[in-house]
């Protein structure tokens, strides 16, 4: 304790407590900020200009050391005599605690700023009493401890709050929540949309109890993990993926690709879609990506290029709802505008190629059968499947006059452009054998020769049914060069093969090739055909010799028409193609 003269501040008295703690000059008591206390600010002359004071923390640097004290002071009137008296209360001890505790808090609030996830504390109420940095700026949460008046309940009106079932999250499912509760809660993964701007976050919460010393929890740490980048990433893959898989089953087919893009972009990309292939009622925004190939970004609307072999084939705008598209967005986008293109491309490609391909088996068949005085003809080619490869199977009716006509039907190995070119070889070295020597042996070994002769063939092989009919003696000729037999059913519906097996032809020189002949009359059907016919249903059952001669008892007696289409029906089922290519040619004496 100190006395002092109101008015002067001179010392009257200071006890043995206070002795220590005097010493000349007033630059050794500082004020809470560290700052040496200015002369006026003295607490002896304060009192000595009649103020009173109450508790003034300030530091004292005395002999024994820096000391931080209370200072508190008045006037009292002692006698008749006025006196100031000023006491001291020494809390260094209790002070530097609580400093130490202030630095540790604010070193922990440093840490906790420099975790990347997430991290929030409840207090027993279930009310937020922490936010670190990553909280605040990940959810908009109040940094440190300005939490008193946070609502969880209205923080969570703004937002559309999902579990990973894509079900409403009750909020008594909170990690936190089962926590305070005593639980040890297993980790959460939480998807929020944002009601105002339609941004979508998704969290892996995490929370452990802390607990006192008696087991009851007193606080509940929540960490929250932000993990949507990896969810939209891992969305992008499946929305890709799929993509990849629904582009590749449209049939390389140009329309049904374009008619799937905006199937598949809504909603995952945005609530509408436009696709423009070309400039035509295009905005001056899609001409200008169609032209350069560089996505357009717009809060809530994008344009990405569809592009295939380094061209820009078209683009497609996205609307957004709500959310805004930001780069990752536009990046899948892109990469859907890559897959189409590539879509499209190939359904271009597929159609061009597949016209050309339908163009030379056109002109490997007769664009037409020829008509037969006193006869009826009727064939059908079916390939295995309608795409690029040309078949080998083929067929073909002429006459070298007078009455004599010839039928023939084979079938090359392999497809494609290959097995066109000994196609066209076969069936024009036929046409052209057939005006010199009347015999189908004769022919068919003439075939073989040129095929041998020919780099065309390029070592491939064919086999050849060649049927010679005399209209004028009624007479039928039949020569097989590795071929199956031809059918012949009499106008009485009995069936019977014709001819004799021989050697295939283009592998080996003098080839083994038989003819034999039969009477040919009204209401008589010849058969000639593919071993396509015979294997349609290949492997699940194929037609042996007595399947095929009930197949053509049972097919109707009306014509050639009939009895083809009858064969083809019986021999597919209900498959909508053949196993291989299939080709029937048949003629039908009728007077």
């Amino acid at each position: 304790m100190l006395l002092v003269e109101p008015g002067s501040a001179e010392l009257l008295f200071a006890n043995a407590a206070a002795r220590p703690m005097l010493a000349p000059g007033d630059a050794r008591l500082y004020d809470q900020a560290g700052l040496p206390l200015a002369p006026d600010a003295n607490p002896l002359r304060r009192v000595a200009r009649g103020e009173t004071l109450s508790n003034v923390q300030l530091d004292w640097d005395t002999a024994d050391g820096l000391r931080t004290v209370l200072v508190s002071g008045t006037t009292l009137t002692v006698g008749e005599r006025r006196v100031g008296v000023v006491t001291f209360e020494d809390v260094t001890t209790l002070e530097s605690g609580r400093r130490r505790a202030s630095v540790l808090a604010e070193e922990l609030e440093v840490m906790l700023d420099g975790v990347a996830d997430a991290l929030t504390v409840q207090a027993p109420d279930q009310t937020l009493i922490y936010a670190n940095a990553a909280a605040s700026r990940l959810f908009g949460l109040p940094r440190g401890r300005g939490l008193e008046r946070f609502s969880t309940e209205e923080y969570l009106t703004r937002f559309d709050v999902l579990d990973d079932t894509g079900h409403p999250l009750d909020v008594d499912r909170l990690p936190g929540r089962m926590a305070l509760a005593g639980l040890e809660p297993e980790p959460i993964i939480t998807r929020a949309v944002d009601r105002e701007t339609g941004e979508v976050r998704w969290s892996r919460l995490k929370s452990t109890g802390v607990r006192d010393p008696d087991g009851g929890v007193r606080l509940a740490i929540n960490l929250v993990e932000d993990i949507t980048e990896l969810k939209r990433s891992e969305e992008s893959q499946r929305f890709l993926a799929e993509a990849s898989r629904r582009l590749a089953g449209s049939a390389l087919d140009y329309e049904r690709t374009l008619a799937l893009v905006a199937e598949l972009a809504v909603p995952a990309l945005g609530v509408t879609c436009e696709v423009a292939m070309d400039e035509l009622d295009a905005s001056p925004e899609v001409v200008e990506v169609l032209r350069t190939g560089v996505a357009r970004l717009e809060p809530r609307r994008m344009i990405v290029p569809v592009g295939a072999a380094g061209r820009v084939l078209g683009a497609i705008t996205l609307i957004a709802d709500g959310q805004v598209y930001d780069q990752q967005a536009v990046l899948t986008a892109e990469d859907f505008g890559l897959r189409v293109g590539s879509a499209l491309e190939n359904a271009r490609l597929y159609a061009a190629a597949s016209q050309i391909a339908r163009a030379l088996q056109s002109a490997l068949l007769p664009p037409s059968l020829p008509d037969i005085p006193g006869a009826a003809l009727s064939a059908v080619y079916r390939p295995a499947w309608q795409g690029l490869e040309v078949g080998g199977d083929f067929y073909d009716a002429f006459t070298t006059g007078d009455g004599h006509w010839y039928l023939v039907i084979g079938d090359v190995c392999g497809k494609g452009a290959e097995a066109a070119a000994v196609t066209a070889l076969a069936r024009y070295t036929l046409r052209t054998a057939a005006a010199r020597v009347s015999s189908p042996a004769a022919i068919l070994r003439w075939v073989g020769d040129a095929m041998l002769d020919q780099d065309a063939a390029g070592g491939r092989y064919c086999t050849i049914a060649c049927a010679h009919i005399d209209l004028g003696a009624g007479r039928l000729t039949v020569s097989c060069g590795g071929h199956p037999l031809p059918v012949l059913r009499r106008a009485s519906g009995a069936v019977e093969l014709v001819g004799a097996p021989g050697t295939l032809l283009g592998l080996l020189p003098d080839p083994e090739l038989q003819e034999r002949s039969v009477a040919l009359d009204p209401g008589d059907t010849l058969v000639l055909y593919t071993d396509g016919l015979t294997e349609a249903r290949a492997p699940f059952g194929m037609w042996g010799e007595a399947e095929l001669i009930a197949a053509v008892q049972a097919a109707p007696m009306n014509g050639a028409v009939s009895l083809v289409d009858n064969l083809v029906s019986a021999a597919l089922g209900d498959r909508a193609a053949p196993r291989d290519d299939l080709a029937v040619l048949a003629l039908k004496l009728v007077g």
